[in-house]
């Protein structure tokens, strides 16, 4: 519509008035230009109508994506300040996980200071124990020995045919005389048929289940050696009983009641001799379960197969004694 107008204003001017050729020529170059002009501000209009509707839709756009940030910052605020406390709890957390460490450390020094000192402690007692079992093992050895010659003595017929009734009769009569205080239900005197024999119930003599002694049981055997003493040329054997029981706890050197047997006759007779009876008469040997008094199938039964006999022989002029002959240095 422009242009139109501007060639209808030029068209009147040229017929309105007398115009060279020149000029009219110029004029519709100008009109020309004006035209291009035009065109081109109407493309850069409609391209900037677009540009304006692309910065509209972005601006839309921009304004939906501010909106989410804001949420998203908003998210991430609580979410900040909900890691913001639970880091104050875990740095309270730590503090008291270190403090615990710290007197766990303590503690762990202590008990390991324990352990050294009770390893310390369990190797001075192996050493002890291997003694002591070394010693026992010299023990049972000898024990052994004499058993096997004890063995021989009671077989051999000539020493048995010299014991002299008459002489058992007064060993007899003698002891009991001596030990009349101590005859009780677990404690008895009787003739055997080559001396006199004295039965005593474990339970008189040791703690039960132990090869201690009990203080009851170094009284009767103070009583004992007092009156052994009194009798002159005497031999005595010391025998060791138990029940069918096997031995629960086992150890190198008491695998069964034949050890067992021994052990406990061994120990009266070291206390036999600490209470100043010659250890120079005195023999130990066992015979496990194989010489009960009674049945060993009720309790009662095995409570009195389980006992100490200390036989006591007159000794026979010319004859050995029960004990290993020694060298005198």
């Amino acid at each position: 519509m422009f242009l139109q107008n501007c060639f209808l204003l030029l068209m009147c001017l040229w017929f309105g008035s007398c115009v060279s050729q020149q000029k009219y020529n110029s004029l519709l170059i100008a009109r020309d230009n004006m035209e291009l002009k035009a065109t081109e501000y109407s493309i850069s209009l409609a391209q900037e109508r677009t540009r304006a509707i692309n910065l509209s839709k972005k601006n839309k756009d921009l304004n939906r994506q501010f909106a989410q940030t804001n949420l998203n910052n908003q998210r991430m605020s609580r979410e900040l300040d909900r890691l913001v406390s639970d880091e104050s709890e875990l740095v309270f957390e730590h503090v008291q996980l270190t403090s615990k460490y710290e007197d766990m450390q303590d503690y762990f020094e202590i008990v390991l200071n324990d352990c050294d000192k009770t390893r310390i402690e369990i190797a001075r007692k192996d050493r002890r124990l291997q003694i002591k079992e070394d010693s026992l093992l010299k023990v049972l050895i000898n024990l052994q020995l004499l058993e096997e010659n004890i063995r021989q003595r009671e077989n051999s017929s000539i020493v048995l045919s010299q014991f002299d009734s008459a002489s058992i009769n007064t060993l007899y009569g003698n002891v009991s005389r001596e030990l009349n205080n101590l005859i009780s239900s677990g404690f008895r005197i009787s003739k055997i048929s080559h001396g006199v024999q004295i039965s005593v119930d474990e339970t008189v003599i040791f703690v039960r289940g132990s090869l201690n002694v009990t203080a009851k049981g170094q009284e009767v055997i103070r009583h004992l050696a007092i009156a052994l003493n009194a009798q002159p040329n005497i031999e005595v054997l010391v025998l060791g009983h138990t029940d069918r029981v096997k031995v629960s706890r086992k150890t190198k050197y008491l695998t069964d009641n034949w050890d067992l047997s021994v052990l406990k006759a061994a120990a009266v007779t070291r206390a036999l001799a600490d209470a100043k009876l010659d250890p120079r008469i005195i023999t130990a040997s066992g015979r496990a379960a194989y010489d009960p008094m009674v049945s060993n199938n009720t309790q009662a039964g095995r409570n009195k197969n389980r006992r100490i006999e200390i036989n006591i022989y007159p000794k026979i002029p010319g004859q050995a004694n029960l004990q290993m002959d020694r060298k005198t240095n």
